[in-house]
């Protein structure tokens, strides 16, 4: 429930702008009232309006703009990162169907991405990509719940010409070349563990 956004501004504005003859009992108690009653009236009005800002609205206020943004609170996810979700619906839905826009979308789930298009290494797979994940915000923790909402984000924001070929979690980071000294493997660096296949 939204609480009510309190406003006491009628209710002795109109006692006090009232004739002397009518401030006195018993016109004046009921002037209040009528001032009362207004004010009441603005307190919804201004609980409604103050609702709709994404930065002002309590978090049952917040889950309806999610609704209408079509973005769904995460199990865990912070009450503030969805807020800032919300904040960000904009920027998100405009980049919608572009390699950016799904990079965006990985980053609010709380993921580090690489997106590689397989024409890059197969000419004849021209409408797929590859998707890498590394740790953000968040890491993989290996349920199949948040396996399937990386897996929705993906479909949701993806170009609808393509089609997701791989999806693989990287639990050690992306791998670094160093063009500096040429070097592969340098000394002190060890490989970290193997990526996580989670699709296909």
């Amino acid at each position: 429930m939204i609480p009510l956004y309190e406003i006491r501004l009628l209710e002795d504005w109109l006692r006090d702008r009232a004739p002397p003859w009518f401030q006195d009992a018993p016109v004046g108690p009921e002037i209040e009232a009528y001032g009362a009653l207004a004010d009441e009236h603005l307190e919804y009005v201004a609980t409604a309006l103050r609702a709709r800002y994404a930065e002002l609205t309590p978090e049952d206020g917040l889950n309806l703009l999610g609704a209408e943004r079509n973005f769904v609170r995460y199990p865990a996810e912070s009450l503030d990162a969805f807020r800032q979700r919300i904040i960000g619906a904009w920027e998100f839905w405009q980049w919608a169907g572009t390699e950016y826009g799904l990079g965006l979308a990985l980053s609010q789930l709380g993921y580090n991405s690489a997106i590689v298009p397989v024409r890059s290494y197969d000419n004849t797979r021209w409408s797929e990509f590859d998707v890498y994940l590394y740790a953000g915000t968040r890491s993989y923790d290996g349920s199949v719940e948040e396996k399937n909402r990386i897996l929705a984000i993906i479909n949701q924001v993806k170009p609808a010409h393509t089609r997701l070929a791989t999806l693989r979690y990287v639990p050690s980071g992306p791998l670094n070349w160093n063009p500096a000294g040429l070097t592969w493997n340098p000394p002190g660096q060890v490989w970290g563990a193997p990526p996580v296949v989670l699709y296909p």
